[in-house]
């Protein structure tokens, strides 16, 4: 089984909840990266690097998770 068929098979178990986690995960890694644009962000940067691993370690659960 190549690395496409396994993503594909994962990525069919995933629910509308775990597609909104990756989301959040993503827009708080562009937050993060965008932190040295703007001056609030970086004030609470520990907060957005906390949440993204948090939603991360969700995202990375719920795919790795065996069946």
């Amino acid at each position: 089984m190549g690395l496409k068929n396994w993503l594909e098979k994962k990525i069919h178990n995933l629910t509308m909840w775990d597609f909104s986690v990756l989301k959040l995960a993503l827009i708080i890694l562009g937050i993060i990266i965008g932190a040295y644009i703007s001056v609030f962000v970086k004030q609470y940067i520990w907060y957005f690097v906390i949440v993204f691993v948090v939603a991360y370690i969700i995202l990375l659960c719920r795919v790795f998770k065996k069946r």
